[in-house]
C-alpha cells in the first residue's frame, strides 16, 4: 500500500528499530499503515550471498596468527633487553 494514500490521517508515530539507520512508521486515521523505512538504505544488513564461511575462516586464521606471533614478540623483546 505504499502507492496508496491513507485517508484522514490522525497521527503519525515513528520509532527507532534495533537495526542501525532503520525506523518504524505507523500511521492511523481512517486506515492503518505500518512500515519499516531506511532513509540511508540498508547498508548495515548482510546480503543473502555473503560468504560467512570465509569470514569465520579469516577470524580463526587471525586468532591463530596472534597466538603464534605473541611468543615470538615476547622472545624478541626479552632478547633486546639482554643485548642492548
Amino acid at each position: 500500500s505504499r502507492s496508496l494514500q491513507v485517508e484522514n490521517v490522525r497521527c503519525i508515530v515513528t520509532s527507532p528499530s534495533l537495526l542501525e539507520s532503520t525506523s518504524f512508521v505507523f500511521v492511523y486515521g481512517l486506515d492503518l499503515f505500518f512500515t519499516r523505512t531506511a532513509p540511508s538504505g540498508m547498508f548495515d544488513v548482510l546480503s543473502e550471498n555473503f560468504n560467512k564461511v570465509q569470514l569465520v575462516l579469516t577470524v580463526v586464521g587471525l586468532g591463530i596468527a596472534i597466538m603464534v606471533t605473541k611468543p615470538m614478540v615476547r622472545r624478541k623483546k626479552l632478547h633486546e633487553r639482554w643485548y642492548q
